[in-house]
C-alpha cells in the first residue's frame, strides 16, 4: 500500500508539465502505453481508492514518518493547488530486471490519466524544480516533448501521451519504449491472459511474473509436491470500507493448484493456533483458501473493526472492538489533512 501511495505522490509531483500536442503520434493512455517488455502491472482507480479510510491513514502515516516526503507533499499544493478529483486512473508498469535480478527490481513506467490542464502543470513543475534550484529541460522524440526535471539528487522524465494522461518515469529509455511505437501490452500474450484473470472492476488490480527463486523456493517447501511454482500472482484490492483483498497463484496444472490449495490450508490451520496469541484468530478464520483449474485463490474481506484490530497487533498496541474506525478522508483539496 505504501508503495502505491509513494508512487502516486510522485506521479502528481512529476506530472506537472504538459509536452506539445503532436497529432501525428499516436495516442496513449492508461494500459495501452505500457510496452510488451513489462512483468507487473498495477492500476488503481483514484477516485474510489483516495475515498477509502484506509488509505488516509497510510498516507498520513507516511508523511508522519517521512519529513522530507511531508515537506514536498505540501510545497506541491502550495504551489499547484492540485485536487485527487482531477486524476481519474494511474497505472504502473515494472519493466525487465538485470539478469540475476529479482522480478519487480527493472525500470518503474508511471501513467496518470486525468483531468489535467497542460498550461496549469506547466507552471505547476517548473515552480517546484526552481524552488530546488534544480532544472527543467526538453527534447522532442516521437512527435512528442520529452521532459527532463532535476531536484538535487531526483531525475524524472515524463511527457504526454495524449492530451489528459501524462508517461513518467525515472529511467529515459523505458520511458521512450512507452511513448514510442513498439509493441505494447496488448503484444504480450502471457501478461494480458494473466490481467485478464485478475478483477479489473476493483478499485486496485495487478497481475504479474513470479520470480525463479519463489518459484523454486515454494517447490522446496512443500518437499517437492509441486511440480513448479506458480508462474504469476494476480491481485484484487478494494479499500474502500475495510479491506477485501482477492490473491490469486496460477499454477502450471489444476494438479499443482490443488496440491497448493492443500499445503495452504494446512499452514492457515498453524497460522489460527498462533494468530490467537496476538486476539486475531477471528481474521485468520475469514482468510478462504481454494483451487479453480490451475488458480489457487485466497480471499479475506476484513471490516475496519478487523482493519483496526490487525493494525493495533502489528504496532504492538492494545485495539478493541469498540474502537473507532479511522476519520473520513476530506474532498476537495489534495493537500494531506
Amino acid at each position: 500500500m505504501k508503495l502505491l501511495v509513494a508512487c502516486s505522490l510522485a506521479a502528481v509531483v512529476a506530472m506537472g508539465c504538459g509536452g506539445k500536442k503532436n497529432r501525428k503520434a499516436a495516442d496513449l493512455a492508461g494500459l495501452a502505453a505500457v510496452p510488451a517488455t513489462a512483468q507487473v502491472v498495477v492500476a488503481a482507480d483514484v477516485a474510489r481508492v483516495a475515498s477509502s479510510p484506509l488509505v488516509v491513514r497510510a498516507v498520513e502515516t507516511l508523511l508522519l514518518k517521512d519529513s522530507d516526503l511531508a515537506s514536498r507533499w505540501q510545497r506541491l499544493h502550495d504551489t499547484c493547488k492540485l485536487e485527487i478529483k482531477q486524476l481519474k486512473s494511474v497505472v504502473l508498469a515494472i519493466g525487465p530486471h538485470a539478469e540475476g535480478a529479482q522480478v519487480g527490481t527493472g525500470p518503474v513506467l508511471m501513467i496518470v490519466t486525468g483531468n489535467l490542464v497542460e498550461t496549469d502543470l506547466a507552471e505547476c513543475v517548473r515552480g517546484i524544480v526552481g524552488q530546488g534550484g534544480g532544472a527543467l529541460t526538453a527534447k522532442t522524440i516521437e512527435g512528442r516533448t520529452l521532459y527532463q526535471a532535476k531536484d538535487g539528487k531526483r531525475t524524472m522524465f515524463f511527457a504526454f501521451g495524449r492530451p489528459d494522461t501524462v508517461v513518467l518515469g525515472a529511467n529515459e529509455a523505458y520511458v521512450k519504449e512507452a511513448l514510442g511505437n513498439g509493441k505494447k501490452l496488448a503484444d504480450n500474450a502471457e501478461l494480458t491472459s494473466w490481467i485478464k484473470r485478475a478483477d479489473q472492476s476493483a478499485p486496485i488490480w495487478a497481475a504479474g511474473r513470479v520470480d525463479e527463486r519463489v518459484r523454486g523456493g515454494l517447490v522446496k517447501v512443500t518437499n517437492n509436491q509441486l511440480t513448479q511454482g506458480p508462474a504469476a500472482i494476480i491481485l484484487a484490492v478494494d479499500p474502500t470500507d475495510g479491506a477485501k483483498l482477492d490473491v490469486g497463484a496460477v499454477m502450471a496444472s489444476p494438479a499443482d493448484a490443488k496440491t497448493l490449495e492443500s499445503f495452504a490450508k494446512t499452514q492457515l490451520g498453524l497460522m489460527a493456533m498462533g494468530a490467537q496469541k496476538y486476539n486475531l484468530g477471528s481474521i485468520v478464520d475469514k482468510v478462504a483458501i481454494s483451487a479453480d483449474s490451475d488458480v489457487v485463490r485466497f480471499k479475506v474481506a476484513l471490516s475496519m473493526t478487523d482493519v483496526n484490530l490487525l493494525i493495533s497487533a502489528l504496532d504492538g498496541g492494545v485495539t478493541t472492538a469498540q474502537d473507532s474506525p479511522p476519520s473520513a478522508p476530506s474532498t476537495g483539496s489534495a493537500a494531506p489533512p
